[in-house]
């Protein structure tokens, strides 16, 4: 009898224990599916799986092939973790892997992903989620060249009628808003999308908000010129109480295509501590200090040789950053200059060539987006094999990386080195050509004149002149402004004695063009007064009087120290590009007498070719 009451009770307990497992069981189920909901619950996870496999134990003592093989698995996803949230794409590769597996094994049913976010309705959720849906499908089959095809296809850079929010009128603007987004989705997007396509998704969606850049790290990695956020939208919605305001700074992206400035208005990032994470991300690249109240401000480079410009308060309004992309695929001239709105772009490519050839001092000049840059690393293509030595803000050439058989070396200037100290210093590299790729300060200028006159055989430099006159007024500004001369006249004239060639870009009719190529002529100094000649009349000796008190006057005060000859101007009408005047002499002499003897025959017989008007008229 008591072995049989043993027995009820022991089957009893199991019985029991048996259901309270299975209730316990089902009731954890409930809590995960509760917390499948919520994609930062996923970033935690993911990130704490990643932070397990990383960490260091024992097995890095071992001689065990199999723990060598661990350990060297370890390093790899460790170096990945450190670099994927500067963007470098095989860290990016591996970490989204291991965030794919982890979320394959924790949403491996349609069903799990459907309950996190409802791609049946995909035009319902967040526009965050839909843009990453988007560029999903879009880089499975347009790689990376996606954001061309959405520019070429739906006409992203051209401005579109919209009605103002505000005052109800409409205006032009060149919008990509949520609507626009859905159109494109319904073209591009398919109607059902398979389990694997949705873990990638969601996946993505992960990334960004644990190593990614939020809502702008597809954009990052794109093929577009570059992007800023923080640019527009209320500051003080929150002060003035209109959370409800269309348009915040947390949804200010801007994105540039064939330079041309585009609102992303859907992009949102939510709050403002996600957009500080972001900005502090995007310029955390090498070993320049972070931003802070006492420097507010950052100019830094990224792995790829972007320009990363950002701002924070006191300094600026709100918290914002410029990225400027500068991609190796795009700088030969022909890409430059081969527009369907232009003709006749082999002369400007030709001119320029024979100028680099010709070690010609030469300045790029334009206002900010025009291409100078850009033209600058094209021309760098036709100077010979020199040594070649570079002064810049942010290393923005990268010279060495598109010419890596070339003799190139860049600095630019630190908290502690100043950009004179730096000039200085390349004095004595062995330059054959100095670059600066951007003259902004006095010092700079000034230490650039130098460079023109006696440090090296011919320089080339970019300046936001927009034209001769204030190219030149400029630089001679500056070389007083520093101290280096008293007379604006002696600084100028020095000046003119090393800058001669100008490539001068401009926006016409919104795309971007050489306007002109012109030489700079230093007039004489020292031309004498127009002699008195013998009058008829009395008439004829006040004209001659009247023209002698006019040159003395001149002289005295404005006098005029240089002309400009074009050489080659963009006529707008036609959208073609003429030659004009021809260069003078002595330029002529100074180019030919550069030239090795087979580009020297060349030149003369284009020459006289396409500027035989100017050599009859002489």
């Amino acid at each position: 009898m008591q072995i049989l009451l043993t027995v009820v009770s022991l089957i009893a307990v199991a019985t029991f224990a048996l259901l309270f497992y299975r209730v316990r069981k089902n009731e954890r189920k409930d809590v995960q599916i509760r917390q499948r909901h919520d994609l930062n619950y996923y970033s935690e996870l993911c990130m704490q799986e990643i932070a397990n496999l990383t960490r260091d134990d024992d097995i890095s003592i071992s001689t065990d092939k199999y723990f060598e093989t661990v350990l060297r698995s370890k390093q790899q996803l460790a170096w990945a973790v450190d670099m994927a949230p500067q963007g470098l794409p095989k860290a990016v590769s591996i970490v989204m892997s291991k965030f794919n597996g982890i979320i394959t094994r924790e949403l491996p049913t349609e069903e799990d992903c459907l309950a996190l976010i409802n791609f049946n309705a995909i035009e319902f959720e967040d526009p965050n989620i839909q843009w990453e849906t988007l560029v999903h499908f879009l880089q499975k089959t347009k790689m990376k060249n996606y954001m061309s095809y959405l520019c070429k296809q739906y006409h992203l850079d051209e401005e579109r009628e919209i009605e103002n929010e505000f005052t109800g009128e409409m205006q032009k603007r060149r919008l990509f808003d949520v609507e626009l987004l859905h159109e494109i989705i319904q073209n591009e997007v398919p109607k059902e999308i398979p389990l694997s396509d949705m873990q990638k998704i969601i996946t993505r969606c992960v990334y960004n908000i644990s190593y990614g850049i939020g809502c702008v790290t597809a954009l990052r990695a794109s093929d577009i010129d570059g992007f800023n956020f923080g640019t527009s939208g209320s500051v003080r919605y929150k002060i003035n109480g209109s959370t409800n305001a269309i348009y915040k700074t947390t949804n200010s992206v801007w994105v540039q295509m064939n330079a041309k400035w585009i609102h992303f208005s859907f992009l949102s990032f939510m709050n403002e501590e996600e957009m500080k994470r972001i900005i502090n991300q995007l310029t955390s690249w090498g070993t320049m200090a972070p931003m802070t109240e006492h420097t507010p401000y950052k100019v830094n480079d990224a792995y790829d040789g972007a320009r990363v410009t950002a701002i924070r308060p006191p300094a600026g309004e709100c918290w914002a950053v410029f990225v400027r992309k500068f991609s190796s695929g795009l700088y030969s001239k022909e890409k430059l200059l081969n527009k369907p709105y232009v003709k006749n772009w082999e002369l400007v490519s030709t001119l320029i060539y024979y100028l680099m050839r010709g070690e010609q001092t030469t300045a790029f000049t334009g206002q900010q987006n025009t291409g100078k840059t850009s033209m600058m690393k094209a021309a760098m293509a036709d100077v010979a094999m020199v040594n070649i030595r570079i002064l810049e803000m942010s290393f923005e050439l990268a010279i060495r990386e598109l010419y890596p058989w070339k003799n190139v070396f860049t600095v630019k200037p630190t908290d502690y080195v100043s950009a004179s100290q730096l000039q200085d210093l390349l004095k004595k590299t062995d330059s054959y050509l100095s670059m600066v790729g951007e003259v902004a300060e006095d010092i700079v200028a000034a230490r650039m004149i130098q460079f023109c006159l006696i440090a090296s055989a011919f320089t080339i430099f970019s300046h936001h002149g927009e034209d001769d006159a204030s190219l030149i007024n400029g630089l001679a500004n500056s070389l007083v402004a520093c101290g280096e001369y008293e007379n604006h006249d002696v600084a100028l004239s020095t000046v003119l004695d090393a800058i001669h060639n100008n490539v001068h870009l401009n926006f016409v009719k919104g795309n971007r063009v050489v306007e002109y190529i012109s030489e700079i002529v230093k007039l004489a100094e020292l031309e004498p007064y127009p002699k008195l000649k013998k009058s008829r009349n009395v008439v004829e000796a006040l004209d001659q009087m009247t023209a002698i008190n006019r040159e003395y006057y001149t002289r005295s005060t404005d006098r005029v120290r240089f002309e400009s000859r074009y050489i080659i101007k963009f006529n707008a009408a036609t959208g073609t590009y003429e030659p004009c005047d021809g260069y003078t002499p002595k330029r002529l002499e100074s180019i030919l007498s550069h030239l090795e003897p087979v580009d020297r025959q060349n030149f003369i017989k284009w020459y006289r070719k396409n500027w035989a008007h100017t050599l009859n008229a002489a």
